[in-house]
């Protein structure tokens, strides 16, 4: 798991320059990318805690970092894929729509932009989002931060049903 972490992100910085995308060639990219498996599902982290918990071992650091080291290859594939595409000044916001996608957040940012008053969805609420927490570098931290907060969490919540159930 970890060789998948580095080379797909290694892959993803040599994306993020226009002449590193050309070079390697984005196809190559999205190949790596289809065939590297996405990190366990939310569920598997719940049911990965409670086993750990059974077994006395506590796991939840480095599975909140694989979750960000995924999250952080998402964004910054997204971002260097728009760029090599030709986005320009607009490539964080493209790229941010694209990783918010890909990371199947987009119910969240559609809901973020309308309790702020928008009536935009999809792409566009990324944007809205993006723009309104200080532009995609911070976006970019914030999906980062998050989703590996939220796998933290969820394997604890896994040991806590353990504990629960043992005592």
């Amino acid at each position: 798991m970890k060789n998948s972490i580095i080379i797909f992100t290694t892959l993803c910085i040599l994306a993020v320059t226009p002449v590193g995308a050309q070079a390697f060639g984005l196809k190559i990219i999205e190949e790596t990318v289809t065939k590297i498996s996405k990190v366990e599902s939310t569920v598997n982290k719940g049911h990965k805690g409670f086993k750990d918990a059974k077994n006395k071992t506590d796991d939840s650091m480095n599975t909140a970092i694989q979750e960000g080291a995924w999250t952080a290859g998402t964004v910054t594939y997204g971002v260097g894929a728009a760029t090599a595409h030709g986005a320009g000044s607009l490539a964080g916001y493209a790229g941010m729509a694209s990783a918010v996608s890909n990371l199947g957040l987009g119910g969240v940012t559609t809901s973020i932009a309308g309790a702020m008053g928008s009536s935009a969805s999809g792409a566009a609420a990324t944007a809205v989002v993006t723009s309104v927490v200080g532009g995609p570098l911070v976006m970019g931290a914030i999906l980062v931060m998050g989703t590996a907060g939220a796998a933290y969490g969820v394997y604890k919540g896994g040991q806590a049903v353990a504990k629960w159930m043992t005592d």
